[in-house]
C-alpha cells in the first residue's frame, strides 16, 4: 500500500512543469535581495506590536497564551511578507527562472496553484534549508 502511495506521489512530482537544479553560491545574492525586500527587518516589530501587547494585557493567566502569542506573531510576520511581495516580484521570478531553467515569462504563465507549489517546493529544497541553518548561526 505504501509503495502505491509513493509511486503516485512520484508520478505527481514527475508531472510538474518545472524542476530545480542544485542551489549554489551564485544563488545567495538574489535570495538575500528578496529576503531584504520582504521586510525581514520588520520582524522585530512583530514581537513588540500593539496587538501582541494587548493580548498579554487582556489574557493574563490564560493557559494557551503562548500559543495565542505565537499565532499573533506568525500572522504579523506573514502580513509583513505579503505586503512586501510586490516589491520583489521581478526578483522572485528571476530567481525561480534561474534555478529551474525556465524563462520568467513561462513561470508567470503558470496557474496560481502551480506557481504557489513551485515557490513551496523551492523553499523546501534541502539547500535552501541549509542556507538558513548556516545563516542562523550568526545569531547564536
Amino acid at each position: 500500500m505504501n509503495e502505491i502511495i509513493e509511486k503516485n506521489e512520484q508520478a505527481v512530482e514527475d508531472a510538474k512543469p518545472y524542476s530545480f537544479r542544485t542551489l549554489c553560491a551564485t544563488d545567495i545574492a538574489p535570495m538575500c535581495a528578496i529576503i531584504g525586500k520582504l521586510g525581514i527587518n520588520n520582524f522585530t516589530k512583530c514581537f513588540n506590536s500593539d496587538d501582541l501587547l494587548d493580548l498579554f494585557d487582556k489574557n493574563k493567566g490564560v493557559k494557551n497564551l503562548t500559543n495565542l502569542a505565537g499565532m499573533t506573531i506568525a500572522f504579523e510576520m506573514a502580513n509583513t511578507i505579503i505586503q512586501n511581495i510586490p516589491h520583489c516580484e521581478k526578483e522572485i521570478f528571476d530567481l525561480l527562472a534561474s534555478v529551474s531553467g525556465l524563462k520568467a515569462s513561462e513561470i508567470k504563465a503558470f496557474g496560481l496553484a502551480t506557481f504557489t507549489e513551485m515557490v513551496i517546493d523551492f523553499v523546501k529544497k534541502e539547500e535552501f534549508k541549509d542556507f538558513f541553518k548556516v545563516v542562523s548561526k550568526l545569531f547564536n
